[in-house]
């Protein structure tokens, strides 16, 4: 956990001096005093999230695959691995419409003004 910490700590976004409604303003003697909007920033961090959540379904499909190929017949482990593929799609889509919603909403918040 300490690892996880300390990698974060190191990220640009988490060294912020000021949010403001059109933008995060970065510590112009560390970054070159970039801003950037925070439509932008809402819209990296989802990518980032959207993208993970992709990457993560594709392992519980792979593992759901070896689930149904290792199943041997067996009933319960044959339910289980349908189980596993029904929830890692259904997930995902939740996922991608939240991801859409969020989008959705702060685009009309940030340029209703």
């Amino acid at each position: 956990m300490k690892k996880i910490l300390a990698t974060l700590s190191t990220f640009p976004v988490l060294m912020v001096s000021k949010i403001y409604a059109q933008g995060l303003e970065v510590d112009p003697d560390n970054y070159g005093g970039t801003t950037i909007p925070l439509q932008e920033l809402i819209n990296k961090f989802l990518n980032f999230a959207v993208g993970s959540a992709a990457v993560i379904c594709v392992v519980v499909l792979i593992a759901a695959g070896y689930m149904y190929i290792t199943a041997a017949g067996d009933e319960a482990k044959v339910e289980k691995a349908t189980k596993t593929l029904t929830f890692a799609i259904v997930g995902l889509a939740i996922c991608f419409i939240a991801a859409l919603l969020v989008n959705f909403v702060v685009a009309d918040l940030l340029t209703a003004s």
